[in-house]
């Protein structure tokens, strides 16, 4: 079991989805973009500078990329996955030019850093949520029901949108498509975008003055979006920064923070975020069941490695309400923890020592819209290699957790440094 799970910490992963894989190298490139070209953005970048594009047709291309790629996932609940993935590629490549021509210096590109309620990205590898095509998908769907849900019944909206990376990728495409449709007007949408990182806020800049979205959007504020002080309530709150099983960012943090800045009626997007675990074999559930599929996806999950889970339900819930009644608990060392729910390990098991704790997320943005298990780098399963039950580790460690068949487990999730899940006995 010991050489399984060292198997396991190179094997977690999944296969890369076609819109992760690298394209071709080219060799020209305006002087402008060499601080982007020295981080390996040179094959992002080839579509758009294979030719001298005048200023003009950059931007018509940005806003031409953007609107259709939202028009597709507005409108068609199914699109197959190369469609999306050339959609997606091309927004991609199109947003990149604008972060190139920002300006960013590598330092400001570059700079990433664990802050006191999880990890701080780097705008550079920010970057690439616009290519996560699911992610994507399930929050533009649910946001944009959401939007005309509020303009229903309001004249005009106003969103905030923190950690929102370089690209604001859940907002500022979907404004470029009601903007170039004619859909909502900047007199019915006001968007406030925060994110601590300087070459974020250097970059939205670029990016919203080549989309033309000025005046949608009320406020560009660098700041810690743990700290942000409104001077105003708002209609919807919009906020993504997660990893895969909840870990490292600092969603529920943020989340904490800005809620209660949200009006009566407004709403928190995603509407439900549910954390929950399950006993795994590695192997089966990480590497077997995608040898033969296309690319990584809820739909493709095998019927057998299904089969195979042990589930143990729900571990932590994420709405509103919970948000608004969560009480924090500082420990001795002034590390803050939530408390989350109690899981039963099952009896019976016969092979349960050699199963392996995978902790996942389901999403709910709005409206029915998701991100499911394995859509999207945020919700794939997280496997825990130090939870371990009905055996012993060899190497002793205090990082282990050892439980047995039959027993109850308390999870807490830890709010400072890194977040991410503690478990206790029950």
């Amino acid at each position: 079991m010991e050489m399984k799970r060292a198997e396991m910490r190179g094997n977690s992963g999944m296969k890369e989805s076609a819109a992760s894989q690298p394209g071709l190298a080219f060799g020209y490139a305006e002087p402008a973009l060499d601080p982007l070209l020295q981080y390996s953005v040179r094959q992002q970048l080839e579509a758009l500078t294979k030719e001298k594009l005048t200023d003009w047709q950059r931007r018509c291309l940005l806003r031409e990329s953007f609107t259709e790629t939202i028009t597709t996932v507005l409108q068609q609940e199914k699109t197959d996955h190369q469609t999306l993935t050339r959609l997606f590629e091309n927004m991609y490549q199109c947003a990149v030019q604008s972060m190139a021509l920002a300006g960013l210096s590598q330092e400001v590109l570059t700079r990433q850093y664990i802050g006191s309620t999880g990890l701080v990205m780097s705008p550079l590898n920010c970057r690439t949520t616009i290519q996560d095509i699911y992610r994507v998908k399930g929050f533009t769907r649910g946001i944009d029901q959401a939007i005309r849900a509020k303009l229903a019944h309001k004249e005009s909206i106003h969103i905030l949108y923190p950690a929102c990376g370089p690209f604001a990728p859940l907002m500022l495409p979907l404004l470029q498509y009601y903007q170039e449709k004619a859909v909502f007007s900047s007199e019915q949408i006001q968007l406030t975008l925060v994110d601590v990182q300087p070459g974020a806020i250097q970059t939205l800049h670029q990016l919203v003055s080549d989309l033309g979205l000025d005046a949608y959007v009320a406020q560009l504020a660098e700041a810690d979006a743990t700290a942000f002080q409104p001077e105003q309530s708002f209609d919807l709150l919009i906020l993504e920064a997660m990893q895969h099983g909840f870990t490292k960012e600092g969603q529920l943090s943020i989340a904490k923070h800005l809620v209660p800045f949200l009006s009566v009626d407004g709403s928190l997007i995603p509407a439900e975020i549910s954390v929950r675990g399950m006993l795994v074999h590695g192997e089966t559930e990480f590497n077997q069941q995608w040898q033969t599929a296309k690319y990584a996806h809820s739909d493709n999950i095998s019927e057998q490695a299904q089969a195979d889970r042990v589930e143990l339900g729900e571990i932590f819930k994420i709405t509103k309400s919970s948000l608004l009644g969560m009480a924090e608990i500082e420990l001795q060392s002034g590390v803050k923890v939530i408390r989350a729910n109690q899981v039963k390990i099952p009896s019976g098991v016969a092979d349960m020592k050699d199963r392996i704790l995978a902790i996942y997320a389901h999403i709910e943005t709005f409206a029915g819209e998701s991100v499911g298990p394995y859509d999207s780098g945020i919700t794939h399963p997280c496997p825990d290699m130090s939870f371990y039950v009905d055996m012993q580790p060899r190497v002793t460690s205090s990082q282990n957790f050892v439980v047995r068949s039959g027993e109850t487990v308390q999870f807490y999730y830890q709010l400072t440094g890194l977040p991410g899940f503690v478990a206790t006995k029950g």
